[in-house]
């Protein structure tokens, strides 16, 4: 007995020490906000890489118009990080550009600005991935899912193992500076269309001026297929004026007080020469054909601002400015942290102003998307 108690002591001390040397050995640790300790790629790093890239403008030109196209190939692009999602006006993308041109990245994921900074080089290996347009906008994703009600090319590459074989993060760098433009430059990408060289890049355009005109396109219930096949779920604030709205987008709170103050009771139900009435008027008076009156159930019998307010949400607003003669969108997120910033006064009064932004091209016409807020985007003359 005495001897099985020595020994179970002598183990004791043993673990005693053990425990006492592991105590003191270097011990490491991050703090609980910061990620782990990240390598950056290099081109010597990246896995498969065959020391050729291929520019995006290059990469764009694969494309054939209504065509989505699969990248098959040991083909590679790289360019910088241009774009950030911090303030929500950009969402599940990352924009990316070279020195030819730039081109969104499906990436599928929200707070990226917190794993790809601006400036940061990215390496993209597009063997698998889509190249596709919408509206005419160059995109790089997986193919498209056919099971969506929306009329895109490619889909979001939302699959975290998926994004990790085919984009790279590498070297952080300085953020790039936005490329200075004018009506020629913008001009010439329009015509160009997919293959634009602005399309995708970080630039400002100086000398703007506001054309007190809006769009905006509402899906009444948003739950219901809303694509152009679908006319009896669209409403349109596209005719001259800004149909009362004063601020960059609006946020669910404030598109329910636009609907109930009665901005925009002359607005009508429809699409393109498919017009049924005013939101005042009711899906039962409206629609003729049983299915489609089917398809909105109790809701029928409500007014198009009942429905609206029903199903509301954060909805884009894109405010019209001009160049010139060319028309420049500055399109908005109702979920962004900005979107029911009021303009201010000075703009809607005519004064001219640069706009710094992410330039995109959407059914012909270009089309900015903010990065900043707009007391860092956009300066007032």
């Amino acid at each position: 007995m005495k001897k099985n108690l020595i020994a179970l002591f002598a183990l004791a001390a043993l673990v005693a020490c053990q425990s006492l040397k592991e105590e003191w050995q270097p011990v490491f640790t991050f703090d609980a906000n910061e990620p782990a300790a990240y390598i950056p790629y290099t081109e010597e790093t990246l896995p498969g890489f065959s020391g050729t890239f291929t520019t995006i403008s290059d990469l764009k030109g694969m494309y054939r118009s209504g065509k989505p196209l699969e990248v098959f190939g040991n083909v590679w692009i790289k360019g910088q990080v241009v774009s950030s999602d911090r303030t929500g006006n950009i969402y599940r993308e990352l924009y990316i550009q070279d020195k030819t041109g730039g081109i969104d990245l499906k990436l599928g994921k929200s707070s990226l600005y917190s794993e790809y900074l601006p400036g940061q080089w990215i390496y993209v290996f597009c063997d698998g991935l889509t190249l596709g347009a919408y509206n005419g906008m160059p995109q790089l994703g997986l193919e498209a899912d056919q099971t969506t009600t929306n009329e895109y090319e490619t889909s979001y590459i939302d699959v975290q193992t998926i994004i990790d074989q085919h984009v790279f993060r590498g070297a952080t760098a300085a953020p790039v500076d936005p490329v200075v433009v004018g009506e020629a430059d913008v001009q010439a990408s329009i015509s160009a269309g997919f293959k634009g060289q602005l399309w995708g890049k970080l630039v400002t355009i100086k000398g703007l001026r506001y054309g007190n005109q809006i769009f905006a396109l509402f899906y009444p219930n948003s739950n219901l297929p809303h694509t152009s096949a679908n006319p009896e779920n669209r409403v349109f604030l596209s005719d001259n004026g800004v149909w009362g709205i004063n601020t960059w987008a609006c946020s669910k709170a404030k598109y329910i007080e636009y609907v109930q103050s009665g901005v925009w009771d002359r607005a009508e139900v429809g699409s393109g020469a498919t017009r049924y009435g005013p939101i005042t008027g009711k899906p039962v008076e409206y629609l003729k054909d049983g299915k489609t009156l089917d398809s909105f159930g109790v809701d029928a019998y409500l007014t198009y601002k009942e429905i609206m307010v029903k199903y509301a949400s954060g909805n884009y607003v894109s405010h019209y400015f001009k160049l010139g003669d060319t028309d420049i969108q500055v399109r908005t997120s109702g979920f962004s942290r900005f979107a029911d910033t009021p303009l201010d006064s000075r703009i809607i009064n005519g004064s001219l102003v640069d706009i710094t932004g992410i330039l995109t091209i959407y059914n012909g016409a270009a089309q900015f998307s903010l990065v900043d807020d707009p007391s860092v985007s956009v300066t007032i003359h």
